[in-house]
């Protein structure tokens, strides 16, 4: 390594024993490998579902996902490289450009969390006016200003005021804190990435929690019974008994959102202000809250994504086909249990014509994987039988067809 980068952070070096390495490093490999299975699962469902990328919510939740994913995939193999040979050896110029990629994601990140609390807020507190409040064309202005807002909070160090460098504490290429040209940086960072992000959530969680109890003080409000709703039943209210019903469940999901970004930013970013006053900060210490801080991208899509009814269901659905591709194949026909002429289908629409090895193979739903046709009569009584759809009360959630992870 280079002599500036180790006279960056030569005075905190201190000497791990190999258990504590190894302790070390094994925690950063699952942290990494987990994080990037679980980003990716997320924006896979996403990427897949048109219907769920209509709504603001899953719009904030794809760049969510996909920093965290970028975050795991370039930063923290790196930091896991370090982490084993306790020293920086991709040099200067990619430990600017790591440090740049880890200030712009983090920030990233944390800002799509402000956001998604104010689409929450919007949708529990003013469901009526929701549509218009979280527009596509709000949502996405929101999205493009974080990005931009946060690319140029990561390039203010790269232009003088602050300073990339590897500090050896965090195992990682981040700003140097302690440095003297990072002093006022470290404010600014600290009041755009976690103070103004917690204060936005705090204040619009505490009006959902108004909401929330105040429908409990007026009672359990009643839902139209599906008999009820007819072509002339007004949708807004429906949709705001719906959005009244869940507040419940996102309020879970806001407590959890709200306890995660203290636990994981909190400690971390008043490690950082201490070190910018010259506060002597233990090795230890150093060390843990910035590992606490990259778990972050783990805990996104797990409290985000794995939360949502309908991309749990999806995942669940992708990962049980998979299993399953591996055992089905297409049988030839001379070993199938259906042997019928084209002619005797076509014209004695049932499965009488055919030598069928079971009634109930016969009248079971197969997939077009397991067979390469089926029986017009047994089609037309599977496709005309009523599916029990039970509609979604969850605020986040989104009915889901045509989920994936079929075998073709």
């Amino acid at each position: 390594m280079s002599e500036d980068l180790n006279a960056s952070s030569a005075a905190g070096i201190k000497e791990l024993s190999p258990t504590v390495v190894g302790i070390q490093s094994t925690a950063i490999f699952l942290l990494m490998v987990s994080s990037l299975i679980c980003n990716a699962l997320v924006g896979f469902v996403l990427a897949r579902k048109p219907e769920l990328l209509s709504h603001s919510s899953s719009k904030l939740l794809m760049n969510l996902t996909a920093s965290s994913f970028i975050f795991s995939l370039i930063v923290l193999p790196f930091v896991f490289a370090s982490s084993v040979r306790q020293d920086w050896l991709f040099g200067k110029a990619w430990c600017q450009t790591s440090g740049f990629l880890t200030v712009l994601l983090s920030a990233t990140s944390l800002a799509m969390v402000m956001f998604l609390s104010i689409d929450r807020y919007h949708c529990i507190v003013n469901p009526l006016t929701y549509a218009t409040r979280m527009s596509p064309a709000r949502t996405n202005f929101f999205i493009l200003f974080s990005w931009l807002a946060c690319l140029f909070l990561a390039s203010l160090p790269l232009v003088g005021w602050g300073k990339y460098g590897y500090e050896h504490a965090k195992f990682s290429c981040t700003v140097i804190w302690s440095d003297t040209i990072s002093e006022g940086y470290t404010k600014l960072y600290s009041v755009v990435t976690l103070f103004v992000p917690l204060l936005v959530m705090i204040v619009t969680y505490y009006y959902i929690l108004k909401a929330a109890r105040r429908q409990a003080r007026v009672g359990q409000i009643a839902v139209l019974p599906a008999t009820n709703v007819g072509p002339r039943t007004n949708r807004n209210s429906i949709t705001s008994n719906t959005s009244a019903f869940s507040g419940s469940k996102a309020l879970r999901t806001t407590f959890l959102v709200l306890g995660m970004v203290i636990f994981c930013w909190g400690p971390y970013v008043i490690e950082i202000i201490l070190e910018s006053e010259r506060v002597l900060v233990r090795y230890e210490i150093q060390t843990t809250f910035v590992m606490v801080s990259h778990s972050s991208a783990l805990l996104y899509p797990v409290i985000y994504g794995f939360h949502i009814r309908a991309i749990r269901r999806s995942i669940k659905r992708l990962v049980a086909s998979n299993l399953r591709c591996g055992n089905n194949f297409v049988r030839p026909s001379s070993e199938t249990g259906f042997v019928v002429s084209p002619q005797a289908m076509f014209r004695n629409r049932s499965a009488s014509e055919g030598s069928v090895n079971s009634f109930d193979m016969a009248w079971s739903p197969r997939r077009e994987s397991e067979s390469l046709w089926t029986l017009p009569a047994i089609k037309e009584e599977i496709e005309n039988q009523p599916t029990n759809r039970t509609h979604s009360t969850e605020v986040t959630d989104l009915e889901v067809f045509n989920l994936p992870g079929s075998c073709v």
